[in-house]
C-alpha cells in the first residue's frame, strides 16, 4: 500500500503520460516507479489515497512491568538497564533485554559522560583505593551515612567494595584484608588519595612521605609500595573513581538495606555479578583476566593482627605518647608503665591487666586527647601537699637565739674609765 505522497506522485506521472501520448501505459509506469502493475492500476482507480489500516499492537511481556519501570526511573533516573532487568526479573519478568533497553530510551534522557585519558597498567602492577560516602535515611526517618572502601585491580578491573560506619585507619586496613582475600593476592603497588589515615606529611616523591606508623606497619607486612596521587589530581586514580561512580549509580542508587551486614552481603553478591560479566573497556571478564594478574598469594603471608599491643610509660603530667599523638591517663598512674591496645578506631589503656581508660584513635599528628576526669583529685592532692608543706617549712625554719645581756656592777665602768678603756 502506497503512502499519500507516493499516491500523488503516481497520479502526476499518469497525467503527464496521458497528455504526452493520449493514454496511460501502466507497464511503463511500473518500470519507472518500481511498483507492481496491479498496485499501480489499483491506486490510479482511486479518487484519494487509501486509508491505512491501523495495525494492532501485540501485547508485550514488558507491559505489566512498565508502571514499575516508570516509577523507578522517575525516582532514580540514572538506574541502568542491567539493574532494572535484575529487579523486574525478581518480579517475574522473563523477557529479553533489547525490548527493555528500547523502552528505557523512550522514557528518560541520555546521560552524557565526559571524556578522559585512559592509562593502562600491567598485570599485578597496581591497585587503586579510595573512599566513597553514601548518605541514607533509616526507617524511622533519621539520616545516617555509611562509608565504602572501593578497590580496583588496574589490569583485570576486578572490583571490591566493603562498607564501614567510619573512615578510620582500622576500617581502611580491614578493607584491605577483605580485598586481598577476595582477589586472592597482593599487588606490587597501591595508589591512594592523600588520606589522613595513610600519610601524615606529604613529600616529593610520594614514596618519601611520612606515612602513618600503623599503616606503614601494615604495608611493610605485605610488602607493597604505597603511592599517592598528585595533589588536586584525583583523576590520577581514574579507574577507582569510575568504579565509585558505578557503585553509586549501579549498586547504591535506590537500594535499601536493613543493617551494615546486610549491605555488605548485597555488595558481595553484586561484586560477584559485575566481575563475572564482560568489562566494557577490556572486552574480557574480570574473573578470567584475574588469573593473569599473578598477584602474590594472600595465603602465603602470616595473619595480620589489627589489634596492636604496645607498652608505654605514663609521663609525670599524666600522658602517654603514641604514634606522634598524646593521650591522657588517670593521674594515679603517673610514672607507671601501662599496656596500650590499638583496635578499631579507639585506644584502650590497661594497667595490672585491667582497662583504666579509652580514647578515640587520633589519626593526625601532634594532637592531644585529654579527658578531664583523669585529672580530678590531682589538683586537690597538690593543694593538700602545698598546705602541709608550708607547716613543715615553718616548723623547720631556724630560730633566732636570744643572747642574754651580762649585768655588771657600775663601779667596774668607773675603773674602765680611769684606765682609758671606755
Amino acid at each position: 500500500m502506497l503512502e499519500d505522497e507516493e499516491y500523488f506522485m503516481l497520479q502526476d506521472l499518469a497525467r503527464e503520460q496521458e497528455l504526452a501520448t493520449g493514454k496511460v501505459n501502466i507497464s511503463l509506469l511500473a518500470r519507472e516507479t518500481g511498483y507492481d502493475r496491479k498496485t499501480i492500476a489499483r491506486h490510479l482507480s482511486l479518487d484519494q489515497p487509501s486509508k491505512h489500516p491501523q495495525t494492532r499492537q501485540k501485547p508485550s511481556k514488558l507491559d505489566p512491568f512498565k508502571p514499575y519501570i516508570r516509577e523507578r526511573l522517575n525516582n532514580y533516573p540514572r538506574l541502568s538497564r542491567v539493574r532494572l532487568l535484575e529487579e523486574i526479573t525478581n518480579l517475574g519478568y522473563d523477557g529479553g533485554t533489547t525490548i527493555l533497553g528500547d523502552y528505557i530510551r523512550q522514557i528518560r534522557p541520555n546521560i552524557t559522560i565526559p571524556a578522559e585519558l585512559r592509562y593502562e597498567t600491567k598485570p599485578g602492577e597496581m591497585m587503586q583505593c579510595d573512599w566513597l560516602e553514601y548518605p541514607y535515611e533509616t526507617a524511622d526517618g533519621s539520616k545516617k551515612k555509611v562509608y565504602g572502601l572501593s578497590m580496583v585491580l588496574g589490569y583485570s578491573r576486578m572490583r571490591y567494595v566493603e562498607f564501614f560506619p567510619h573512615q578510620g585507619l582500622t576500617a581502611l586496613l580491614k578493607g584491605h584484608l577483605g580485598a586481598f582475600e577476595y582477589f586472592g593476592g597482593v599487588p606490587d603497588m597501591i595508589l591512594y588519595d592523600n588520606l589522613r589515615s595513610v600519610v601524615l606529611n606529604r613529600k616529593y616523591p610520594s614514596t618519601a612521605s611520612e606515612f602513618h606508623p600503623l599503616f606503614a606497619d601494615f604495608r611493610d607486612h605485605f610488602g607493597f609500595t604505597s603511592r599517592l596521587c598528585r595533589l588536586g589530581r584525583a583523576k590520577t586514580k581514574g579507574k577507582v573513581e569510575r568504579s565509585i561512580h558505578y557503585i553509586k549509580d549501579n549498586f547504591l542508587y535506590g537500594r535499601t538495606f536493613h543493617s551494615l551486614e546486610d549491605l555488605n552481603l548485597q555488595a558481595r553478591i553484586w561484586s560477584n555479578c559485575v566481575n563475572g560479566k564482560v568489562h566494557g573497556t577490556t572486552n574480557e571478564i574480570p574473573f578470567e583476566r584475574l588469573v593473569q594478574e599473578n598477584l602474590r598469594p594472600f595465603a602465603s603471608y602470616p595473619p595480620y593482627l589489627l589489634t596492636k599491643k604496645e607498652s608505654r610509660k605514663v609521663s609525670k603530667d599524666c600522658y602517654i605518647s603514641l604514634h606522634g599523638n598524646i593521650y591522657s591517663v588517670p593521674w594515679k598512674y603517673a610514672g607507671r608503665r601501662v599496656d596500650v591496645y590499638v583496635q578499631e578506631n579507639h585506644v584502650s589503656i590497661h594497667a595490672d591487666g585491667n582497662e583504666i581508660c579509652t580514647h578515640s584513635l587520633l589519626t593526625g599528628r601532634n594532637e592531644r586527647s585529654k579527658i578531664k576526669e583523669h585529672f580530678e583529685g590531682l589538683y586537690k592532692e597538690i593543694l593538700n601537699e602545698s598546705g602541709s608543706g608550708s607547716k613543715r617549712d615553718r616548723a623547720c625554719k631556724p630560730t633566732i637565739d636570744l643572747h642574754s645581756v651580762e649585768t655588771r656592777n657600775l663601779a667596774e665602768y668607773d675603773i674602765f674609765a680611769r684606765e682609758g678603756r671606755v
